[in-house]
């Protein structure tokens, strides 16, 4: 199993998705509290800096946006 199973570039076929194929922010939150628990922000942190470090700005920021809902 991958390590970094938010950030996968195929669309996953048991999830509920957007219109552009991507499982949607409640969808990638639930996952994480289901994998990680408490840490779920702490793996969703992750993940957008994997991001970032790919260059990757929209999904940074997309992740960023899903650390602060699950921060506040």
């Amino acid at each position: 199993m991958s390590r970094k199973p938010f950030r996968s570039k195929r669309p996953q076929q048991s999830s509920p998705q957007s219109n552009q194929g991507h499982p949607t922010e409640d969808t990638i939150i639930a996952q994480a509290h289901a994998l990680y628990g408490s840490e779920a922000a702490t793996a969703i942190a992750y993940c957008g800096m994997d991001a970032w470090f790919d260059g990757e700005e929209v999904e940074f920021r997309r992740f960023a946006e899903m650390f602060r809902r699950l921060r506040n």
